[in-house]
């Protein structure tokens, strides 16, 4: 509640604008240190529901919600068939648990600019809270092993981006597998993910098919790596595969978790392709920002957050686009 008061006051009086100084206090009220999380496939399906259902819900009362299209997924059908005619409860969801669950630090920093700086790619002249998905221990030591990289990030190559960055001798790093960038208000309890990008994955994924034009015992010191082909393509293939399969959702997973229970926002927003290209002078990829929001179970809204409603640059770059929409989520 304390964080909630503090940003409300100095968002009232900077008009609504995120300046560097808000962002970098909601990061000072945030716990610090070692924040993991463990994701699994479709555990996205549990964290919805799990909200969705707060004290009980019976299953038809859970058909008439956003979240119906969940209920089909494996892992929910095997928790239903457990509790018969049973209402569905908050701590059941949660204590379905894999044995084997990959292991994420999360991070915060920020991005963004005073002015409206296209370079920035953000919906307004400001700054975004960026939630960093960093690789653990468990990816690493393989990724050590195998590629041997002369430094860190090597699939990071746009260091202005943000990633994590180099700590001073000694500190932990991680390498950034992806981030989240959020733009939000408190004082209408509203926030908008304005991006979910991973450079590591594009690069391992552009990196790959490169690789058959090496001989096996070349080594690819040209990219940054001392491992030897058969051992990066390894580590492209048995350890990134996973990864490159579920990033995008254990990176909006995590997003939503920490808006709903860090930031204790309930009413988020997530770009369309067509107002994020519009506003943010951008052309991402597009499944980004049409099948990843409708799994969460985003619907479609012409309503724009409210903190965007009365900006001028706003609503003239808008007026390009035919019929802007958004999606939405009440958590």
């Amino acid at each position: 509640m304390g964080l909630c008061v503090i940003a409300t006051n100095i968002v009232t009086e900077s008009d609504y604008v995120m300046e560097k100084h808000i962002v970098d206090e909601i990061i000072a009220c945030l716990p610090e240190g070692k924040t993991f999380f463990h994701y699994f496939k479709d555990r996205y399906a549990l964290m919805l529901l799990a909200q969705a259902v707060a004290e009980g819900k019976s299953v038809a009362q859970l058909k008439q919600t956003p979240y119906a299209r969940l209920l089909q997924k494996p892992i929910i059908q095997q928790h239903l068939a457990s509790l018969g005619k049973g209402e569905v409860k908050r701590e059941g969801l949660e204590a379905i648990w894999e044995s084997d669950p990959f292991i994420f630090l999360l991070g915060l920093t920020t991005w963004g600019s005073e002015h409206k700086d296209h370079w920035y790619q953000t919906s307004r002249a400001g700054y975004n809270l960026v939630l960093q998905l960093n690789f653990s221990n468990q990816h690493d030591s393989q990724y050590q092993r195998l590629v041997s990289p002369q430094h860190n990030n090597v699939f990071n190559p746009y260091r202005l981006h943000p990633i994590a960055k180099e700590q001073p001798k000694g500190a932990m790093f991680r390498n950034t597998l992806a981030w989240a960038r959020i733009d939000l208000d408190f004082e209408h309890d509203q926030a908008l993910i304005e991006e979910v990008q991973s450079d590591w994955v594009r690069e391992v994924r552009d990196m790959l098919p490169r690789l058959k034009w090496y001989e096996d015992d070349d080594r690819l010191e040209r990219y940054d790596m001392d491992g030897r082909k058969r051992h990066v393509h390894q580590y492209f293939e048995q350890v990134m595969t996973p990864y490159m399969q579920f990033w995008d959702e254990a990176m909006l997973a995590a997003t939503l978790h920490f808006i709903r229970n860090e930031l204790g926002i309930k009413t988020v927003f997530y770009h369309s392709f067509e107002t994020g290209a519009t506003l943010k002078h951008c052309n991402p990829p597009r499944f980004l920002y049409t099948e990843l929001p409708r799994r969460f179970c985003f619907e479609k809204t012409t309503e724009m957050p409210a903190f965007l409603q009365d900006n001028k640059i706003v609503k003239k770059a808008l007026k390009k686009v035919s019929k802007p929409y958004w999606y939405q989520l009440k958590l």
